[in-house]
């Protein structure tokens, strides 16, 4: 089923499938880990970072049942605490997400991801510091992404409408 234009999805990392070569630029988990004042909602945050950026260059995103049902027993309360940060800033991550528009100039992926960072910064860094270091971590994947996929062209150069790009061998 495809998610229509316009409508976030709560993306879950353990049946997960992309192309790389179109939208992996856009996969990241963010920050994570002890330490982080939020937990278990790395997969979501990569999730809605990636719908706006496909609803903005009119690529689709499919879902469906899961190919591989996950079902392990964890603690409700251990989850609770790494969640309920994230469960109270929902409130404002989800209208962020919906209201987010990338400029006209943004024609890849990696342009859109580093205009999302500088809203993220910008918008969500009011309800906790973590969003700061989150937008900074964004900026320095997009950098790593670009340094460790080669082309002849910088990726963040070429338009989304000449197509995956290749290396050329």
């Amino acid at each position: 089923m495809t998610i229509p234009k316009g409508t976030l999805f709560p993306m879950c990392g353990m049946n997960l499938a992309f192309d790389r070569d179109l939208i992996g630029p856009a996969m990241y988990f963010g920050l994570m880990g002890d330490g982080q004042p939020i937990g278990r909602y790395d997969d979501m945050w990569a999730g809605w970072c990636t719908k706006v950026i496909c609803d903005h260059l009119g690529l689709g995103i499919k879902t469906g049942l899961p190919y591989i049902w996950h079902s392990k027993a964890s603690n409700p309360f251990v989850n609770l605490k790494k969640e309920y940060n994230g469960i109270f800033w929902q409130e404002e991550i989800i209208p962020f997400f919906q209201a987010a528009t990338l400029s006209k100039e943004c024609t890849t992926v990696q342009q859109c991801y580093l205009e999302l960072s500088k809203q993220v910064k910008e918008k969500l860094s009011t309800i906790d510091p973590y969003f700061t270091k989150l937008a900074d971590a964004m900026v320095t994947w997009i950098e790593a992404w670009d340094e460790l996929n080669p082309t002849g062209d910088n990726l963040a150069k070429l338009s989304i409408a000449d197509g995956p790009a290749k290396t050329k061998k």
